[in-house]
């Protein structure tokens, strides 16, 4: 992680708080045109930084990317965990946390994709750095889900016989098969009506 700088502003090195949108603006970057195809130019261009700038926060495109990618991973794993906490009936959490993926996976943002998806689409296997963050990404989303889950089975929502991490698993591999299906043009209401099949699952 860049830490704050500790020179002159002269110096011409963005603040730490500029660097963070320096690099959401990066992000958006790469959604658009992916890692391999987002040049240097474009990135000067998307992030509002001079060459030297962007070398002194970040070294190289890579550095970037990765930052960008865990900025990205780190929204979904707030996002997650706060709605996943939001309702006092753990089984209505979940199905928030599902309704809100209709938005990203239908409609323009459905077309758009996830981030994360499209960085595994592009990058691996190849790309150790990047699968370990995948791989983490995927295994913070489970403990949420199974932690919710198994709030839910203490409550008498969700039968205690079920293997809490078994539907975990389920339950992330269908948000993620619904931005895929939104990158291939789904509806709002077949989006809905994937989740409403999804949950059942729950009992």
């Amino acid at each position: 992680m860049v830490k704050r700088a500790q020179t002159s502003p002269s110096v011409g090195r963005p603040r730490e708080f500029e660097l963070d949108d320096a690099v959401r603006k990066a992000m958006d970057v790469f959604w658009d045109r992916g890692y391999h195809d987002a040049s240097l130019p474009d990135l000067l261009e998307g992030m509002d930084l001079s060459r030297g700038s962007f070398y002194k926060a970040f070294i190289d495109k890579r550095g970037v990317y990765l930052r960008a990618l865990d900025a990205y991973i780190e929204d979904a794993i707030r996002t997650v965990g706060e709605t996943l906490r939001s309702n006092p009936s753990p089984k209505a959490a979940i199905r928030e946390a599902f309704s809100q993926q209709v938005h990203f996976s239908s409609g323009k943002e459905g077309l758009r994709g996830c981030f994360v998806v499209l960085a595994a689409v592009e990058m691996l296997p190849g790309d150790e750095e990047v699968s370990a963050r995948i791989s983490r990404l995927f295994r913070r989303l489970q403990d949420l889900y199974a932690a919710t889950i198994i709030r839910a089975q203490a409550a008498g929502e969700i039968d205690s016989g079920l293997d809490e991490r078994a539907l975990a698993r389920f339950l992330v591999c269908q948000i993620q098969g619904m931005r895929v299906l939104g990158k291939a043009g789904a509806g709002r209401e077949e989006t809905r009506a994937m989740i409403d099949l999804a949950l059942k699952a729950l009992g």
